[in-house]
């Protein structure tokens, strides 16, 4: 046991004092925090300002005025002014939480200014009006030339005749929408929107009822949506984000954790064995014992790894007031899924790296592990919306995707029965001991092979042997 021990202490020593670690890990969280930081500072949903015509074929005769009056510049220019309004509301709460309410109201203006900036200017589009009975097709037909810049026809609306009043089957119909290629999708959304309220209005007035007042009736939005957790109260949208993304964290988690670790162990066996230091090491001590130690060796790295990223999580979850979305048992299930999946991952590595000279060689022995690894970053999505379906129940007991899947589903919204955790336990268990007794053999045999590179059916003609 001193032995392995002193290999391991090498092991780890060795791979957390190289530059290449301390960068990597650091990079990590640095380029998370950039990333949302650029995201805040550069994302606008505000649609781009473009000039150009809408074609209109009304067969109906009565939704082109409609369309007329919410489709032109003046109502562009009204539609952006309430935009800014809204914006300056927006940024005004954001400045009030921040500066506080006094401070916000001396800073009206320059908010305003910023609301303007992120709005941008109206757009300015016209409606050309064609006739009722105009051919659809050479209607289209501009639409197939030019681009969305030159204030050409940026796309053509045919009304359908029975869009207002019911036809004789008592149906309403409806209107078809063509747009040049590459006009933006907001812009698009944007325009269809006010198709569709001038044909609903026009329904709504056919009934003798005002349009406003109806749509005030069938709205009915929360005054206060939240959650309620242990540490306070959390907006529902927040509630909404994290039952989506704690899934993918603690996926994110272990799979960076645990095939981190493994990936060290696979380059430094590599690394060891073209030297002939590994030839060294055997001298005093046995094949199982360096394997050994070297995994430990590496699993404390991966375990490092798992608490740095860990207990950044847990900050950032505490600075928002959001810990109350976490369980604490759930943080122990993920420091033992932790340990099932490396030592899998690590024991394949540790195969893999014992059996080939180079990392060229270990790219085709690792081409399958890598397919079976990408397996949980795949399907993480439905397994986190449907925790307790049977598809996730029976990914939970498949090594080696069971650690993966089991956490996803320990940090979704539904609970999870702890017989289905013990199970994956156990499993995760047995499949580790038969994998390191595998991984074994082939350590034993292939750490002091050299020269072609063997393959699968080489592998497991040595787990035979040995």
């Amino acid at each position: 046991m001193r032995r392995i021990a002193r290999i391991a202490q090498r092991e780890f020593v060795s791979t957390i004092t190289t530059k290449g670690f301390l960068i990597g890990v650091l990079i990590v969280p640095v380029m998370a925090v950039g990333a949302i930081a650029a995201i805040n500072l550069l994302w606008n949903d505000e649609a781009p300002a473009v000039t150009g015509t809408v074609s209109l074929i009304d067969r109906s005769g009565v939704v082109a005025k409609e369309i007329q009056s919410r489709i032109n510049p003046v109502a562009m220019a009204i539609d952006r002014d309430a935009e800014v309004d809204r914006k300056v509301r927006e940024l005004a709460d954001k400045a009030g939480e921040v500066l506080g309410d006094e401070m916000a109201g001396a800073a009206a203006a320059a908010l305003r200014g910023e609301a303007e900036k992120l709005v941008g200017p109206a757009s300015d589009i016209r409606i050309d009006l064609l006739d009722a009975d105009a051919d659809e097709e050479e209607a289209k037909e501009p639409l197939r030339i030019g681009t969305v810049q030159d204030g050409g026809q940026l796309a053509l609306v045919v009304i359908d005749e029975n869009a207002v009043q019911r036809d004789v089957d008592g149906r309403y119909g409806s209107y078809s929408w063509f747009a040049r290629a590459r006009l933006d999708d907001r812009v698009q959304s944007q325009l269809r929107w006010k198709v569709h309220h001038s044909i609903v209005d026009l329904r709504i007035r056919a009934t003798g009822q005002d349009p406003d007042e109806v749509r005030e009736m069938v709205t009915a939005s929360a005054r206060q949506a939240k959650t309620v957790t242990a540490s306070g109260e959390v907006s529902s949208t927040a509630d909404e984000v994290l039952s989506l993304l704690l899934p993918m964290g603690f996926m994110m988690l272990l799979w960076v954790s645990a095939f981190t670790g493994g990936q060290y162990l696979l380059t430094t066996t590599i690394e060891e064995k073209s030297s002939r230091v590994i030839e060294v090491l055997l001298s005093a001590v046995s094949p199982v014992q360096l394997m050994t130690g070297k995994i430990i060796g590496q699993m404390g790295v991966g375990l490092l790894i798992l608490m740095i990223y860990s207990g950044l999580s847990i900050a950032a979850l505490i600075t928002f007031s959001l810990m109350g979305f976490i369980e604490p048992v759930d943080l122990a299930y993920l420091a033992i899924f932790f340990f099932i999946a490396f030592f899998f991952i690590a024991s394949m590595m540790a195969a893999i790296g014992s059996a080939v000279n180079d990392m060229r060689e270990a790219q085709s022995l690792m081409t399958p592990v890598m397919l079976v690894m990408i397996i949980p970053m795949l399907l993480w999505m439905p397994i986190a919306r449907d925790p307790n379906s049977t598809f996730a129940v029976v990914l939970s007991i498949v090594p080696p995707i069971s650690p993966f899947a089991m956490v996803v589903r320990l940090a979704s919204s539904e609970p999870v029965p702890f017989w289905q955790i013990a199970i994956s336990i156990v499993v995760g268990v047995v499949s580790v001991y038969i994998m390191v007794r595998l991984a074994a053999k082939v350590f034993r045999i292939g750490v002091l092979m050299y020269g072609k590179p063997p393959n699968f059916v080489t592998l497991l003609r040595w787990v035979k042997q040995a």
